[in-house]
């Protein structure tokens, strides 16, 4: 049986110890804070990064694949069937509810980088960000390519896609098994 005393320092430590587990930390600022040693490349799209900064991507998105999916899964299962932004997105997110073990920076990680090198793209009805994700075009590019679809039509190979100013030719073949014209 505890004695009053030591029923008010018990309350007390157990007040002090909510107190600082509930008040805010001003010691770490947010991960998505450049000021906090995140990487400059981490809040840009794949679009807008430099050489070096994709290579810098790649690396950290490799080690955080081989962290929270290859545990499960051969990487060659994971990247054998080439999906749309979207279909990566819905994959992962039911990876993470099945139990995968990472956080939301792990998961959004993963799909940005499955998006960018293993990922499919329709040119004829994708979006700005979509074209960029996939094939790495600069957002500007990007948005050109669907300003020239709204005007000229569909685009039915990748020489009518090389038409758009501003297209890496270069890029685009590198990626040829990245585009579908349908």
């Amino acid at each position: 049986m505890s004695t009053p005393k030591q029923s008010s320092s018990y309350i007390f430590a157990a007040a002090a110890m909510m107190l600082i587990a509930t008040s805010p930390s001003t010691s770490q600022a947010p991960a998505s804070n450049p000021s906090n040693g995140a990487p400059q490349w981490l809040a840009k799209s794949v679009g807008e990064l430099t050489v070096a900064e994709e290579e810098q991507f790649a690396t950290a998105a490799e080690g955080t694949l081989e962290r929270v999916c290859i545990a499960c899964h051969p990487f060659e299962n994971i990247t054998k069937t080439r999906r749309t932004p979207r279909e990566w997105g819905d994959q992962v997110t039911a990876m993470a509810q099945r139990g995968a073990p990472g956080s939301e920076p792990d998961f959004a990680l993963v799909r940005k980088y499955l998006t960018r090198y293993y990922g499919i793209v329709k040119v004829n009805s994708a979006t700005a960000d979509e074209l960029s994700a996939v094939l790495g075009l600069p957002l500007k590019v990007a948005q050109a390519v669907v300003e020239y679809r709204t005007v000229n039509g569909r685009f039915t190979d990748i020489a009518s896609l090389e038409k758009v100013a501003g297209v890496d030719k270069a890029k685009l073949a590198e990626q040829a098994d990245s585009i579908r014209f349908d």
